[in-house]
């Protein structure tokens, strides 16, 4: 996707998240266990302001910018409305090839313009879910979730784990598009993927959305259509799923 795009999908997901919010700040968030939209909120907020400090600046420089736990109901919901305003700013006038501190690929602004559109989509379908039944995130951008998550969160939860992972594969089938993704676990803490069709020690057939929420442990694997080792697939959610 161009930066456009993802500027699009903030500010589209994040009103999205705030209609939810404001229906009821108290109610539990089923897919996030232990937190209340309140939380949810609040820590999304959080993460903007964060975001738009390092995209504005270029370096991981101050505290990540917290809301106090007394700040609630209207007050809270202006504070974070005051946040995506501020991040969206930051991402029209910011060069996305720009260099900039992250976490992952690309070295760049692009990398928090993606990482936004994602953290704000998969966050409003947690808040949608705790107040209705929520929409299915976009197929590409789910997608692009996918690739994410195997290029730049996988690999650091397989190395908090490298004695689990001895070269186990994991095949990972859109049904609803073309996308395949086919990924090797281990050894040594090492990973790896690839987009192809291939056998893997078990694989997962679902919608784009499914598969990328699954990575994201919030769907069960009754979602999917699993076939070969469920064993395998039950420890990837007790290991590197988020």
């Amino acid at each position: 996707m161009e930066s456009r795009e993802y500027i699009d999908i903030v500010r589209n997901r994040s009103v999205g998240l705030l209609v939810s919010a404001r229906t009821d700040l108290t109610a539990p968030i089923p897919s996030c266990p232990g937190w209340t939209m309140k939380d949810l909120v609040a820590h999304v907020g959080g993460t903007w302001g964060w975001v738009a400090r390092i995209v504005s600046t270029g370096t991981r420089s101050g505290e990540f910018p917290t809301i106090p736990d007394t700040v609630t109901g209207s007050a809270l919901i202006s504070v974070v409305e005051e946040r995506v305003r501020q991040l969206l700013q930051v991402l029209e006038g910011a060069d996305p090839e720009a260099d900039c501190w992250t976490f992952g690929p690309p070295r760049s602004a692009l990398f928090w313009f993606r990482r936004q559109a994602l953290e704000t989509t998969v966050h409003a379908w947690d808040a949608e879910g705790a107040v209705a039944h929520p929409a299915p995130i976009d197929a590409d951008l789910a997608c692009e979730g996918i690739d994410e998550f195997l290029t730049v969160m996988l690999p650091r939860q397989v190395k908090e784990n490298p004695d689990i992972w001895t070269g186990q594969s994991v095949h990972l089938h859109r049904t609803d598009g073309d996308g395949e993704w086919l990924v090797q676990l281990g050894p040594d803490g090492q990973t790896s993927y690839e987009h192809s069709h291939g056998k893997g020690d078990v694989a997962l057939r679902g919608s784009a959305s499914s598969l990328y929420l699954w990575c994201l442990n919030r769907v069960p694997m009754d979602d999917l259509e699993v076939f070969g080792d469920r064993t395998v697939a039950h420890q990837w959610r007790s290991d590197v799923a988020f």
